[in-house]
């Protein structure tokens, strides 16, 4: 048997987001609870960003799922293209998740935040 991918979700994906809505993520993934990774998060107007580093946590959750035909989905939403990641809005990385010790996958921005606003609390529902 595969292992669950494991995604952090930080913004519109996160339950009860409308990217989450979207795709019709409540009956494809498992939440598993709040986490955590290492970065910054920037406000980029109707959603957030992350920039991953040793500055700052961003808080969001930690889905599971088995589906991997759902990360081309995720891709997709994300404007995410492994097989050009230069003209990608996000870049599909692995991360340490900080609260569960694991690895998992999340999206980090591919954009200049120059300009953009740091979200100091590192939770898009807090902004």
């Amino acid at each position: 048997m595969n292992d669950p991918i494991l995604l952090f979700v930080y913004g519109l994906l996160m339950s009860g987001g409308s990217g989450f809505r979207a795709l019709g993520l409540e009956t494809k993934v498992r939440r598993l609870g709040p986490e955590r990774v290492a970065g910054r998060l920037y406000h980029l107007g109707d959603y957030p960003g992350l920039i991953t580093g040793r500055h700052g946590l961003v808080h969001g959750e930690l889905f599971s799922f088995s589906d991997p035909a759902l990360i081309e989905a995720l891709d997709a939403y994300e404007l995410a293209d492994p097989d050009n990641p230069v003209r990608s809005e996000y870049r599909r990385i692995e991360v340490d998740l900080l609260h569960s010790g694991q690895r998992g996958w999340t999206y980090e921005y591919n954009r200049s935040v120059k300009n953009r606003p740091i979200i100091a609390t590192g939770n898009w529902r807090t902004r």
